[in-house]
């Protein structure tokens, strides 16, 4: 299943994956990933402001 998924940085710069597969936290929570149909992101949670997913994923 993909879904939208959208992160704010700290400096209000916006990142928009619109096939995103999933995401998730590391282990130690110093990064979070992001992996879509492309490429797989990972940034470090530090650098972001919040969050925000496509809420019909969670409908089960």
């Amino acid at each position: 299943m993909q879904y939208r998924l959208k992160v704010v940085f700290v400096d209000n710069e916006k990142l928009e994956c619109e096939n995103t597969e999933k995401h998730g936290f590391s282990d130690d929570l110093e990064l979070f990933e992001i992996t879509t149909a492309e490429e797989i992101i990972v940034i470090p949670i530090k650098q972001i402001k919040f969050i925000s997913c496509e809420s019909k994923i969670f409908k089960k």
